[in-house]
């Protein structure tokens, strides 16, 4: 499995309330995609302005082909656009991409 989190770090209350919202506004067009597994939006209980998109992959190669995807650039072109702005303007949002081999993995089963 591969995981990709984009780690965002917001300048301010108001444009990490506004990321939030986009996140939980998304349009789920990566549930869809080949080899998704799962979404997670993370708020650090600490420091409610670093915020996490997580998404779980079967392979590097998955993600790697959505991000290449039409889907993708659709899903994502209300950020560029500007859309969800804190109420001052853009969004005051820096963001890093880390990814990560899982190397070791638990689960509880699904229920039957």
């Amino acid at each position: 499995m591969f995981v990709a989190m984009n780690v965002f770090t917001c300048e301010d209350d108001a444009s990490a309330a506004a990321l939030e919202g986009m996140f939980q506004k998304r349009a789920g067009l990566v549930d869809k995609a080949p080899g998704f597994v799962s979404f997670s939006f993370l708020k650090q209980s600490e420091n409610p302005r670093k915020l996490i998109s997580m998404t779980t992959w079967t392979s590097r190669e998955d993600f790697e082909g959505w991000t290449k995807s039409h889907a993708f650039e659709k899903g994502h072109a209300r950020a560029k656009d500007g859309a969800g702005a804190s109420p001052h303007g853009r969004m005051n949002v820096t963001n890093v991409l880390e990814t990560w081999e899982v190397v070791a993995h638990s689960a509880k089963p699904a229920a039957e």
